[in-house]
């Protein structure tokens, strides 16, 4: 059972909604706060979907102080691809979850508005059509729990950023899993130097995958969907996560070891199939 208060803001084009939800089911369980913003400019859709454990001391500070980090460390880099930070870190109270999301959503909507203005400025001069307006740009910025456990919370980081190109691409930090004893961040999860030994187990996840889709394919023809360099297949940059149930779920992002058309390849494979390749503080936690 969830005890839910809502507060729903409306001011022009844009909203805000703050949902705080605490849960009853384990008495451990993270207290979490969400809010969900959209706003637009001429050329540009700006949304924010986060969820924060609700200030406290502990687990829940512990571990809200490290994705308020993120969330700065995603959001002024908004469609950098030189890494390049637009605007300082929030100086306020952190502990005020709607002014510090203000504070973010307010300068993001405003660097986005004049990226897609000045792109869209560019553009006309080179269209001999009137009528004729430049595609809209948009950013998509989720951060939200996934999974809670006795042991471990897991929060998601995943952004769709789309800049008039041909399509647009998901990004972000991944997953992020949170040894909820005290709050730190488990990563790596597994051994990176563990990718070679791990190939049988890669294989059999990526054909698993492709399965999926009503396709049988034998490890040989699995080359075939790669784009990799030699023939060593790469751990994906987004650290896996334990989903709960005795499984530990790998994600590759787009591009990262196959074509756009592929998708994201993901797969789970059972955490006791994995045991010798966890990092030390995933084999403790897990």
């Amino acid at each position: 059972m969830k005890d839910i208060t809502r507060i729903i803001i409306k001011l022009g084009a844009s909203a805000l909604l703050l949902v705080a939800a605490v849960s009853c089911n384990q008495k451990n369980d993270l207290r979490t706060e969400i809010h969900d913003y959209s706003d637009s400019t001429a050329h540009s859709y700006l949304k924010v979907h986060v969820e924060l454990p609700v200030p406290a001391k502990g687990v829940q500070s512990a571990i809200r102080g490290q994705l308020v980090n993120l969330l700065d460390e995603r959001l002024s880099h908004i469609t950098s691809y030189e890494q390049e930070r637009f605007y300082p870190p929030y100086e306020g109270d952190s502990d005020d979850t709607g002014k510090l999301l203000a504070y973010y959503q307010d300068r993001s909507l405003e660097i986005i508005g004049k990226m897609s203005q000045e792109d869209a400025d560019e553009r006309a001069k080179y269209s001999e059509d009137d009528g004729w307006d430049a595609p809209a740009w948009e950013y998509d910025f989720s951060l939200g729990k996934i999974v809670e456990t006795e042991g471990y919370a897991v929060f998601q980081s995943q952004d769709y950023i789309y800049m008039g190109g041909a399509h647009g691409g998901v990004t972000g930090a991944g997953y992020l899993t949170f040894d909820k004893n005290d709050g730190h961040l488990v990563d790596p999860v597994i051994d990176p130097s563990q990718a070679e030994a791990m190939q049988s187990i890669l294989v059999k996840g990526l054909t698993s995958y492709y399965e999926g889709f009503g396709e049988t394919i034998s490890p040989e023809e699995l080359k075939d969907h790669l784009m990799i360099d030699g023939d060593i297949i790469p751990l994906p940059s987004w650290n896996p996560y334990p989903d709960g149930k005795g499984g530990l779920v790998f994600t590759y992002q787009q591009y990262e070891i196959a074509s756009y058309a592929e998708g994201m390849p993901s797969f789970t494979i059972p955490v006791e199939e994995v045991v010798a390749f966890l990092s030390e503080d995933a084999r403790r936690l897990l």
